[in-house]
């Protein structure tokens, strides 16, 4: 990440399982659909082979054709997934289990209008049910509707508290709203439940600095990094957070991390041109420019900026 603009907005959230996988989801938000067992009980009656193509009997059930798309989109073929769930729903028009995913094939396509339809259809026979109410959430999420997604995680909190994923998507939901405050604590309560989640961490971090805590967002990112979560975007948050603490050398450091020493002296000089240290700012961007030509553009530009600001 280069530095050419200073927002706020630049240290990011993540929402987990971004890539909406129906399976091995390390997540107790992934239970039964229904009472009656109807998620996921696939039966073994016909063989279907390891590479999912030969069959010693075509599907003839909706259960089958759940199944076949269960193995598809195990092997990331999304288009022949949703193909064996029509066909399983068109067999089995109730069959909720099927109506969920097709649902979070949808979201994963940004068909959010679609996505919503087919949670509705469970939540219709089902109001309490937690997958179709946080799919519900998701959608809205994705449409920036940030109230409606806060509506829909909430209730399915109020059913069930335990579901980490949907403390953390809450969170977000806040967070776009500015209630970082409220944010947090879904954090928390996330954490308390995936203490392992270094995810977790750098959104708790990113409400504490859009709070104005910069203690607290440094030893949320510092925890999330020491989590597994070493990638650029904590690194930049962190070294961001550093920055607006005055310490420096630290924030240095970290952008370092996040990318190549070149980038790093353009961030150190838009942080400090954004503190008024202006010679402090030149002189880092001179040194991007030394290190690495693709940054003549965008560290000429902000060395202009900051051998103006001496003028002055």
């Amino acid at each position: 990440m280069v530095v050419t603009a200073w927002t706020g907005r630049i240290i990011i959230l993540c929402i987990l399982a971004a890539g909406m996988l129906l399976t091995g989801c390390a997540t107790n938000n992934t239970g039964a659909l229904s009472k009656s067992g109807s998620y996921g009980n696939h039966g073994e009656r016909r063989l279907i082979s390891e590479d999912g193509k030969k069959v010693e009997d075509r599907p003839t059930t909706a259960e089958e054709y759940e199944r076949l798309g269960d193995m598809s989109l195990q092997k990331g073929d999304i288009t022949t997934a949703f193909v064996h769930y029509s066909k399983a729903l068109q067999l089995e028009p109730k069959r909720l289990s099927a109506s969920y995913k097709t649902g979070r094939l949808f979201l994963l396509k940004g068909m959010t209008d679609e996505a919503r339809g087919e949670f509705g259809k469970i939540l219709k026979k089902e109001p309490k049910n937690t997958l179709a109410l946080e799919g519900m959430g998701r959608a809205y999420l994705v449409d920036k509707n940030n109230k409606k997604a806060i509506e829909y995680f909430t209730k399915a909190l109020k059913v069930d508290d335990g579901l980490w994923e949907t403390h953390n998507l809450l969170g977000i939901a806040y967070d776009r709203e500015s209630k970082f405050a409220q944010a947090a604590e879904q954090y928390e309560a996330a954490i308390a439940l995936k203490p392992e989640a270094g995810t977790i961490y750098n959104n708790l971090g990113v409400s504490h600095y859009m709070n104005g805590d910069y203690a607290k967002a440094r030893d949320a990112f510092t925890t999330a990094i020491n989590k597994g979560e070493a990638s650029s975007k904590t690194y930049n948050n962190l070294a961001i957070t550093l920055g607006k603490m005055g310490e420096y050398r630290m924030a240095h450091e970290a952008f370092v991390r996040a990318g190549s020493e070149a980038t790093a002296q353009n961030n150190m000089g838009y942080l400090y041109l954004l503190d008024g240290k202006n010679k402090e700012a030149a002189a880092a961007f001179e040194k991007a420019i030394e290190l690495s030509p693709v940054f003549y553009g965008k560290a000429h530009d902000n060395l202009k900026a900051a051998k103006g600001a001496l003028e002055e």
